[in-house]
């Protein structure tokens, strides 16, 4: 198991420890709506729980698991740092087969230094709530291409790329 892998995995454990605290502890809000009989409140908060977890379960599609794996620490650090994002990549990134003629090793540790990097750039000064963050994959003849946009107040403020070409 390579370096990254490692480094993958304790990612992805520390996520399954920050998804296991937000699910008890939405729940627990739920159950204190329905126990102050506030069903409009708990249903609004539900729905709002759920489009939290919308980009989650696209990210979850991707056919690669490296890339997979990247992605949602990619997520995880942007949500820790309060920012809503959304991800966005075409429907044949979805299938292994995909990948197989387009993926190369080395394209892990790299893709995974300009995660971290994008979210370096979350900048601490601003009000997280005001910001928001698009990830774009495109699919390449020979790779794929990813552009990180994060808006304060749906204006652009940072925007960085990233390609296997």
């Amino acid at each position: 198991m390579s370096q990254l892998d490692k480094t993958l995995l304790f990612e992805q454990l520390e996520t399954y420890q920050i998804q296991r605290h937000d699910f008890l502890n939405n729940f627990q809000v739920i159950r204190g709506y329905l126990q102050l009989n506030m069903p409009d409140r708990a249903l609004a908060y539900i729905d709002e729980a759920i489009a939290g977890l919308l980009p989650q379960q696209e990210i979850y599609k991707v056919g690669q698991k490296s890339l997979l794996a990247i992605l949602m620490g990619l997520y995880i650090g942007v949500r820790l740092k309060g920012v809503e994002m959304m991800v966005s990549f075409p429907p044949e990134m979805k299938k292994e087969e995909f990948w197989l003629e387009r993926w190369q090793e080395e394209y892990a540790l790299q893709f995974y230094g300009y995660t971290k990097e994008c979210i370096s750039l979350i900048p601490e000064d601003r009000n997280p709530e005001d910001l928001f963050a698009e990830i774009h994959l495109t699919a390449l003849t020979d790779g794929f291409a990813c552009e990180f946009l994060l808006l304060d107040q749906r204006q652009p403020y940072l925007e960085r790329k990233f390609s296997t070409k």
